[in-house]
């Protein structure tokens, strides 16, 4: 089973259908403050949640214990709103996250895609931008938060092998 946090957005709803039609079990985790449950699909499993809640994900993780890999689409994203309030920023995506693999370690769950950004690359130098290009330059806290969470995320896996 995979489950898609933030699936009923809209690029984690295209993700949960497209998982549906390859035949994969998925459950969606979203507290619908920016998707919308119509958006979830028929065939897949729901629970509304918010990923900063360690309750609402231990729930997540002990209804739905053949979960084996995690989509995380669940941050605020919007670049004018970080500049505004970085703050908000901070405490929603950072924090989110960090309990979520905290809790993706107890679980044994071993598998994490991250939904990242460009941001993180700031001004490119060259155009198209590949992954290879440097990154940490970022010009708004929206996109300092994706790049703090992919440090943090090689922090993790540096220690925890197993994870993905």
């Amino acid at each position: 089973m995979i489950a898609v946090i933030g699936g009923a957005g809209y690029i984690g709803s295209h993700t949960v259908k497209y998982l549906v039609e390859r035949g994969e079990q998925v459950v969606v985790f979203d507290n619908l403050s920016t998707g919308n449950r119509e958006f979830v699909h028929k065939e897949a499993a729901f629970l509304e949640g918010d990923l900063a809640n360690v309750q609402d994900l231990n729930q997540l993780f002990e209804q739905y214990p053949t979960i084996q890999a995690v989509i995380h689409f669940a941050a605020f994203a919007y670049v004018c709103e970080s500049v505004k309030e970085p703050a908000k920023y901070y405490r929603n995506n950072l924090n989110s996250t960090i309990v979520l693999v905290e809790l993706m370690i107890k679980y044994g769950v071993k598998n994490l895609v991250f939904s990242s950004s460009a941001t993180v690359y700031g001004t490119p130098k060259v155009v198209p931008i590949t992954e290879d290009a440097d990154t940490g330059k970022t010009t708004n806290p929206y996109g300092r938060t994706k790049c703090m969470i992919e440090e943090i995320l090689m922090d993790v896996q540096h220690v925890e092998k197993s994870m993905n």
